[in-house]
């Protein structure tokens, strides 16, 4: 089996400049796991037991849906419609 040149030990005690490409990818793989984990968990969109919880959007009426906010919507408050 032939394996890529970089990729073993040898190379990589030789080539120690690829330790910051190797960190950043391993980094954003990381990052972007994370954020994917979050999205299919805390996601008002994604109902995982329909059974227990058939109106998942209902739940965020008080919350703040945005990853980050810039304003403090709490003193801003406006009843949301009933559907």
């Amino acid at each position: 089996m032939a394996k890529m040149q970089g990729l073993t030990w040898q190379t990589f005690k030789k080539n120690s400049m690829l330790a910051p490409l190797f960190f950043c990818i391993g980094f954003g793989a990381l990052f972007s796991s994370g954020y994917l984990l979050r999205l299919a968990l805390r996601s008002p969109d994604v109902s995982w037991n329909s059974k227990r919880n058939p109106e998942p959007w209902n739940e965020y009426k008080d919350k703040e849906y945005k990853f980050m906010s810039v304003q403090d919507k709490s003193k801003h408050y406006a009843k949301p419609p009933e559907y």
